[in-house]
């Protein structure tokens, strides 16, 4: 599959819809569609669908066996089909080598929590006053063994 993140000097890489090594690139895009998130230059994966980036992925605090991941999309673009998502957890499970994933999502973003749970994330716990919006954010957790994309 290609490091997500990691260029290695050589640029980005892209497989079919999905972009390696395009941090510079998707990290900025990802502020701009994420309210709150400030890019802190950790590993992304872009979607791209013609010439667009549609949707992008970052996985931050990666610590050996866990990292929390973001996803942001652009509203009703289709981006995620199986070859995607194959490869979007591919990168934690297989090459990071995580046990499990977090995902963060405040209570109020309803197609956020969606998909999450359409993916096979499971609440896990909820922060209190901790959303941009001043409300809730709910602590999701996928688990490798239960992850049907990998």
């Amino acid at each position: 599959m290609g490091e997500a993140g990691q260029g290695g000097g050589s640029g980005p890489v892209r497989r079919g819809p999905l972009v390696y090594g395009a941090d510079a690139w998707v990290g900025p895009w990802l502020e701009g569609q994420i309210p709150g998130f400030r890019y802190d230059g950790a590993p992304t994966i872009g979607v791209i669908r013609g010439r667009e980036l549609v949707a992008g992925l970052i996985y931050q605090h990666h610590n050996g066996i866990h990292c929390e991941m973001g996803i942001a999309a652009l509203p009703g673009r289709q981006w995620a089909d199986r070859t995607v998502l194959r490869g979007i957890f591919h990168y934690p499970f297989v090459e990071l080598g995580c046990v499990c994933v977090t995902a963060l999502v405040a209570a109020s973003n309803l197609r956020s929590l969606n998909l999450c749970t359409k993916l096979g994330f499971e609440g896990e716990a909820v922060v209190r006053f901790a959303a941009p919006d001043q409300g809730d954010v709910l602590v999701l957790k996928l688990w490798r063994d239960k992850c049907g994309w990998i």
